[in-house]
């Protein structure tokens, strides 16, 4: 009788460890079917961009790739690490903002070694970070430029803020110290007679365009290798809505 019962209790347990499982695995599965996966293709070798042209397109093809989900599967292993040992060949910079949704790598689908990353909030520029530019456009070999502002932008915000409010507006002096960097770009904006949200946008544009020209005005390095066909600057934005970035080429 003592074995029947113990019997019976065993088989009852493992029948209920056997539908949990099944009940389970049924859950998971039916999880995974209202999450999106990003569809990756075979792995993708590094491209080479030998122009600006080509670069333009990388960035662009990666763009749409974000965008779309597919990104593509780079080799992220130790044979690529112990690759970029030798040294990098970055084919285009991005000064990008340093807000936590604005990453170029990804926004570009780009794998280690394709891009030289510059992050500074509001994507403005001082001594270093345009000493970092003319490091990658004269050493580097770099043939892309991209001043990337965004959406959204918090330095912008606060730069419109302190423009409206200049005392009500609680900054340090290493705040301003790229606050000020934006003003340009707040009193232009400001005599297109937009206002609120719009206001916030039209900076934020203004800024990018601002900050292009004040690279070829600041830098003989990088204006010399433009004059020369060698290297492009130009300015983008990032949209947080749907991922896109827009480009204003001329």
């Amino acid at each position: 009788m003592k074995r029947k019962t113990i019997s019976t209790l065993l088989a009852t347990i493992l029948l209920s460890t056997v539908l949990a499982g099944c009940m389970s695995n049924d859950a998971t599965e039916k999880d995974n079917t209202d999450v999106p996966k990003t569809e990756q293709t075979e792995v993708y070798e590094n491209m080479v961009a030998n122009n600006p042209t080509d670069a333009m397109t990388l960035l662009k093809e990666g763009n749409q790739r974000f965008v779309s989900n597919e990104m593509a599967n780079f080799d992220l292993g130790q044979s690529k690490r112990s690759e970029l040992v030798e040294g990098q060949d970055p084919f285009a910079v991005v000064v990008a903002c340093s807000d936590s949704r604005v990453t170029p790598e990804h926004l570009y689908d780009q794998g280690l070694g394709d891009l030289f990353v510059i992050r500074v909030a509001g994507n403005i520029l001082d001594d270093a970070e345009i000493g970092s530019i003319e490091y990658a456009v004269e050493h580097l070999d770099s043939s892309l430029v991209v001043i990337l502002g965004h959406e959204e932008c918090g330095a912008v915000t606060t730069a419109v803020a302190k423009d409206d409010d200049p005392l009500g507006t609680e900054t340090t002096k290493y705040i301003d110290a790229f606050l000020d960097n934006i003003e340009p770009a707040v009193a232009k904006a400001k005599d297109t007679d937009v206002s609120d949200d719009e206001l916030i946008d039209e900076t934020t544009d203004i800024n990018v365009k601002l900050t292009v020209e004040q690279l070829l005005e600041e830098s003989s390095i990088v204006s010399e290798h433009a004059e020369a066909g060698d290297v492009e600057v130009v300015g983008a934005k990032y949209l947080l809505s749907n991922g896109e970035i827009e480009w204003f080429e001329e």
